[in-house]
């Protein structure tokens, strides 16, 4: 993968991670008053990635959102949160060699 390709998804996922710490804070903030609809517009980069790896838990999100579910959407959101720290750490890695 070239550098530019490789800054390009490394910028990606910053923005959907800082998307998730913004959803985080909300649901944090409102707990089971969560605006379900502006969480799903928010994380509309997320529905737009196309990894692979996270693609269902993805789709677990969606569907826990769709379904108002407070407790399975902050979980999986926090499991997602993590597995894009894990990628951009791996990316920061492969600019330094």
């Amino acid at each position: 993968m070239s550098l530019n390709k490789k800054f390009f998804e490394l910028q990606d996922l910053i923005l959907i991670k800082t998307s998730i710490e913004k959803v985080l804070l909300h649901l944090n903030e409102r707990k089971e008053k969560a605006l379900f609809t502006w969480i799903d517009r928010e994380l509309s980069g997320l529905w737009r990635m196309k990894d692979d790896d996270l693609k269902q838990d993805i789709q677990e999100l969606k569907q826990y959102i769709q379904n108002e579910d407070y407790e399975r959407t902050k979980n999986k959101i926090l499991e997602i949160k993590s597995k894009l720290e894990l990628k951009i750490d791996k990316l920061y890695k492969e600019f330094l060699d």
